[in-house]
Parts: structure tokens; sequence; C-alpha cells
């Protein structure tokens, strides 16, 4: 199975309203919400007020976030994780450094816990009686190991009915089957791709819920980066690992930040520079070209 996926809606309105679009028209399969920006309840009125077919068949994700914007819990529960303002103040090598720290591990994961329930608390409010959570994060930071471990007290202690927790796993060999795309790939891509895979050793050993079929994303090796004609050239290749009943997740970020959006929330200088980035007009269009092709 095939499926276009758009991570962020919740991070402004603006990059709400490109996803929102997208889904109006059918083009999204799913979509991963954002639950602590201070925009958050007013994106998910436009979520309600625009929803049409397409938008109530979304598989909808709570798109835990420890790298951005303010903690859903009382500053005053994550003094760790957060800076005076009550903003974050983490990144992610830190929380993997933090992972296997002997003496701090154990009071990062207990605030880590306060959060991850406070945003999946937030975001369930908004969701319908019979929701199945489904989770995941932004950059994936639910995979590393402290906050992993974390995220399974939060879900054994309020027994949620959980689907779905996405492991990322992309493949490499389709990169290859290309060498003409060779000097288009970013070293800095697979980097991520390896992180996540040493990651993801501890998530399989520690499951929090079953996993009945091999997920696999396509959207880190090009990550902020899928625009339609490399798509269409590895395409083939990668289409082998979404046959019969297992799933390839075309992973797009086609939502931009506009500068006129910006505000202290917005306090990670290289995420900032990401989520205005042109590329995700490019990535809009992608979804748009394909689905539509």
């Amino acid at each position: 199975m095939l499926i276009f996926h758009a991570d962020d809606y919740g991070l402004s309105g603006n990059v709400s309203n490109d996803i929102l679009s997208l889904a109006q028209k059918g083009f999204l399969d799913s979509i991963s919400i954002i639950p602590n920006m201070s925009c958050f309840h007013s994106c998910m009125e436009m979520f309600h007020d625009k929803t049409n077919d397409h938008i109530r068949r979304l598989m909808l994700s709570v798109h835990l976030n420890l790298m951005e914007g303010h903690c859903c819990a009382a500053p005053s529960q994550v003094p760790l994780l957060v800076n005076a303002n009550g903003y974050f103040k983490l990144s992610w090598s830190f929380l993997f450094m933090i992972s296997y720290h002997p003496f701090l591990r154990r009071q990062y994961r207990k605030q880590l816990s306060a959060e991850l329930d406070a945003q999946i608390k937030v975001f369930l409010e908004q969701m319908p009686s019979d929701y199945r959570l489904r989770i995941d994060s932004h950059q994936h930071t639910h995979l590393v190991p402290v906050v992993w471990d974390a995220l399974y007290d939060v879900l054994k202690k309020n027994n949620y009915n959980c689907e779905f927790i996405r492991i990322p796993s992309e493949p490499l060999l389709p990169y290859l089957k290309v060498p003409s795309l060779y000097p288009s790939y970013d070293l800095l891509g697979f980097l991520k791709n390896l992180a996540l895979r040493f990651c993801a050793i501890h998530a399989r050993r520690r499951l929090i819920i079953p996993m009945k079929n091999r997920f696999s994303l396509w959207g880190l090796v090009m990550g902020g980066h899928m625009d339609q004609q490399r798509i269409l050239k590895l395409l083939p290749h990668f289409k082998k690992y979404g046959e019969a009943s297992d799933t390839l997740c075309l992973l797009f970020h086609p939502g931009i930040l506009l500068a006129n959006e910006l505000s202290p929330e917005y306090n990670n200088p290289d995420f900032r520079m990401a989520e205005t980035n042109p590329n995700r007009r490019m990535e809009y269009q992608s979804v748009c070209s394909l689905r539509n092709s």
C-alpha cells in the first residue's frame, strides 16, 4: 500500500492551511498534528470547519514535539526540558546522549513522560471518542531511547487504544539503483537514516504495541527535498516496499511557515530556516502533480 503523508499540521496557520488544502482534494492519506504550538486550537477549528469526505478518511497522528514551541505540561513539571519562558531547549543529539547517561536518564525520562502525556491529552481532546491513537514526532524524536521509554510509560499508564507508532525504516537500496541521482543526495540525510536505524533497534526490542505489517518510510534521505523529478525516477525501485499488506509511506512537508508568522516560540534557528524554506512549496507541488498523474 502506497500512502501520501504530510507532517506538521498545527505548526502555523499557513502551514496548516497548505496541508488542509491538499487533504480537501484527496491528495493526502494521512497527516500528523502538532499539539503544542500556540495556533493549535485555531488550526483544529479550521480543520473541523473544512471537513469533507476526503478529510474524514484521513489517518490522523499526534506529532509529538520536543524540539520547539511551548511545553503542554506545566513548566514547573518539566524544568529540564524548557527555558525560563517555557520553550523547549532540547536538541536531538542531547536527548540521544542523555539516553546513555547513567545518572541523568531517570530524571529526564520522568519529565519527558509528563510532557508527552500532556501533549497526547491535548491532542485527544480534539479527536472523536472512537479515535484510535496514532503516534509519530517532530524530527522522529520519539525514537531516541530515553524518549521511547518515556512514551512507553505514558501509554502503559493510560492504557490508550493505540493502533500505530511510527518506527521509520527507509530502505537505502532504491537510492543506489539510479546512479544519475547520486550527486543530488544529501550526506546529512543518509546520516539521519543511519541514526534512526540505530534507535529503531531499541524500539523494536521494547515494542509498546504489536507491529502487524512492515512499515517503510520514504522521506529521510530526501527530507525537505521530495521533488517530483527524483520521486518518479526512484518510485519503481521503492514500490516493492509497499506491495501486498506492507506500507510504503511517502513523507512530505508541504506547508510553509510565513515570515510574518515567526514568533519566539519558533526558537530553533535550524528548524526556522527549514520551515520557511521555499522547498516546502516544491513539496506541495510534488504532491499535487503526483496525485494528479
